[in-house]
Formats: structure tokens, C-alpha cells, sequence
């Protein structure tokens, strides 16, 4: 049986990627950069087979604080971004794959712009202390429906609960009057997380 487009490319893709650390860990490529933290390369498909290229840093201490609460999935970077929002001119923001095309060709433009422009992003945030004193500092940075969690998460990991209970009480009040999907699973977590970090 033929191999479909979609595992040739990232056939393609991985063979490109092996030299720079990062290895295929299921549907994503992980960095081991010591202590606990990973740099993360994934990809959004579209198209006949358009890859798009995401970039990102997860941290296993923060993997573990997820897992006990029951939310996120695995290896999903704390912090991420498209190569093409980190492109300063023309980005370039999927790489075509097409049918019978030269995927190793594409696969080696997409890795040497990821090397270019994602791997410096992951050089920036794949230290803990610095990360999340800038998530802290600016939350703005964070998506609407994650920033509580997060938030609340960094500050028991860096001792403060009585920060992270701040942050719950907030959300918590202006969710308050809402029925929504997020609001229910808001107020789950946040109890969860009482139970587990504010008895």
C-alpha cells in the first residue's frame, strides 16, 4: 500500500528536521533542552497538503500541574506561535506539498526558515523564570480562554498561591452570571485547583 501524500511530506519534513534535535514524538517534534523543557514544532494541515508551521515551548512541570487537574493535552507548548507571525517581511505562512512535487526541497526551505525565525523563539521562552515573569507582567499576551488557567497555574508553580487565588476569585467573578461552555469548565478548574493547591 502507497504511503498517502500526507505521511510523505512529513516523511519529508522529518528527515529534514533530524539534524536540528528536534524529533518526532506522534503528531508533533520535541527538543529536549534539559530541565523539563522542550522546544515543540507542529503543524496545521490544509489544503491538498499545506503545512503550516507552529512553534512553541513546553515545560513538563506545567505538563504535570495540567494532567492533575485534567486539562490540556500533553506536550501542548505553554507558549506557541505561527514561523510566519515571527517572519519580519513577506512571511511566508504554509509550505506546499503538492502530489509529485520535490518534498524534500519544500521540506528543506520550511526547516531552514523554521531554524531562521522559530528556533529563536524557543531560544527566548524555553527558560522558566523569564517566561513566566513575562506572562505575569503581561497577560494580555495570553488567549482569552487560557489566560486564567495559565496564569493561575504559573503562580503555584513559582510558590505564590495566594497569587493564583487572585486570579481564580477575578475570573470566577466575571464569569459569574455566565451559562457558557467556558464558564462551566472555568468553575471546575477552579475548583479542581482549590482542592489541590489551596486546602
Amino acid at each position: 500500500m502507497r504511503p498517502s501524500p500526507k505521511t510523505d511530506a512529513l516523511f519529508a519534513v522529518d528527515t529534514a528536521l533530524r539534524p536540528t534535535g528536534f524529533v518526532r514524538r506522534g503528531h508533533v517534534w520535541l527538543q529536549d533542552r534539559g530541565d523539563g523543557v522542550s522546544g515543540w514544532l507542529g503543524f496545521g494541515i490544509a489544503g491538498e497538503l499545506d503545512l503550516t508551521p507552529l512553534v512553541g515551548v513546553c515545560f513538563q512541570r506545567y505538563d504535570e500541574i495540567c494532567r492533575t487537574l485534567g486539562v490540556g493535552i500533553p506536550t501542548t507548548p505553554m507558549v506557541s506561535a505561527p514561523v510566519g507571525a515571527l517572519m519580519p517581511e513577506k512571511p511566508v505562512w504554509h509550505w506546499n506539498f503538492a502530489s509529485g512535487g520535490d518534498h524534500a526541497a519544500t521540506a528543506s526551505s520550511l526547516v531552514a526558515t523554521f531554524l531562521k525565525h522559530g528556533k529563536p523563539y524557543v531560544d527566548k521562552h524555553a527558560k522558566w523564570d523569564a517566561l513566566s515573569r513575562e506572562l505575569v507582567a503581561k497577560p494580555e499576551t495570553l488567549l482569552d480562554f487560557e489566560r486564567a488557567r495559565k496564569l493561575a497555574i504559573i503562580h503555584v508553580l513559582n510558590g505564590n498561591a495566594a497569587a493564583a487565588g487572585e486570579v481564580l476569585k477575578k475570573e470566577r467573578e466575571r464569569v459569574a452570571g455566565s451559562r457558557d461552555a467556558y464558564a462551566r469548565s472555568y468553575r471546575a478548574f477552579a475548583h479542581r485547583f482549590e482542592l489541590a493547591f489551596m486546602g
